[in-house]
């Protein structure tokens, strides 16, 4: 049907069969054929005939416009079509959560966009859970998470960054720079990510051992801000290493270090649906993360 279409604009736009065979390579008695079929299918005379000339119906001129959607349809899917295909060109549909999206991903693309310029980037922040929700309902071609879900069946999951976690307060602290015990920061001003995210689920595991619950003077979303509310001294927090390298190496945070607890780590987790069939272009970025991770940011896994 494209075809019939095709070969009517060719005959709209060069008034004659013959000349829109020349345009289309083929014989005026096909360019008629064709043409003869389409007006059969759509039950309408297309032209009138004024000697070798073909001038629009009314229905023709309707058609013609429509066919001309059509075909221009047609060519943006073809567009599409190849640019999936293309691991060179097209947008890398990604989501992260924040930590990944901050300390990780602009080093990671920024290289990444040096050696494939063509290659764009479409991403979106939020929690793993939503994340990984939007990965499901094909928002999104690869996910960054900090918490993988129970059921991983669905995703193909490549760890890549053990992220570890530590203790910081203001250098002006009284426990600045010290070594101490989960007793010794009993009754301490915390400063926490709120009740329903994974790291706050892992620093009450870990630090209300035997030692009751914290004390949280504020809660927050945001790693940022409780860096900068832990700077103020208003108390003290557990941040990912990869969140406070920075703020330690410029004295702003320093670290406290837990002689009868380990912390642990958050393992940053790229996800994608199994057996989705990714699109060239993130399937090829996907595939570099692996070497990028050990040649770039080995010393934080």
């Amino acid at each position: 049907m494209l075809e019939a279409y095709q070969t009517f604009l060719a005959v709209v736009e060069n008034e004659t069969a013959s000349a829109a065979a020349e345009v289309l390579h083929t014989t005026q008695p096909t360019v008629t054929r064709q043409i003869q079929q389409l007006e059969r299918t759509l039950g309408t005379a297309l032209f009138d005939r004024v000697g070798k000339r073909l001038i629009l119906t009314r229905a023709g001129e309707r058609v013609y416009d429509t066919a001309r959607e059509l075909l221009q349809t047609q060519h943006r899917l073809l567009d599409a079509l190849s640019e999936l295909a293309d691991p060179e060109q097209g947008t890398v549909r990604l989501g992260s959560g924040l930590t990944p999206s901050i300390y990780l991903l602009p080093n990671v693309i920024a290289n990444y966009a040096v050696r494939h310029p063509a290659v764009r980037f479409q991403i979106v922040t939020g929690s793993s859970k939503v994340m990984t929700e939007r990965l499901k309902q094909r928002e999104i071609d690869l996910a960054f998470v900090t918490t993988p879900p129970d059921d991983v069946t669905p995703f193909c999951a490549m760890p890549l960054w053990r992220d570890e976690l530590c203790v910081v307060v203001s250098p002006t602290h009284q426990r600045a720079g010290m070594r101490c015990s989960i007793s010794d920061l009993a009754g301490m001003p915390f400063i926490l990510m709120r009740s329903d995210s994974g790291l706050r689920h892992i620093v009450e595991e870990k630090l209300e051992r035997g030692r009751g619950a914290l004390r949280a003077v504020v809660e927050t979303d945001s790693l940022e801000a409780i860096s900068r509310f832990v700077q103020t001294g208003l108390g003290m927090g557990v941040l990912p290493k990869s969140a406070v390298l920075d703020d330690v190496a410029q004295q702003r945070l320093a670290v406290v270090e837990l002689t009868d607890v380990q912390l642990g780590s958050r393992t940053i987790t790229a996800l994608t649906r199994r057996g989705g069939g990714l699109p060239a272009v993130t399937a090829a970025f996907v595939e570099f993360l692996p070497s990028f991770m050990e040649a770039e940011v080995g010393e934080l896994r």
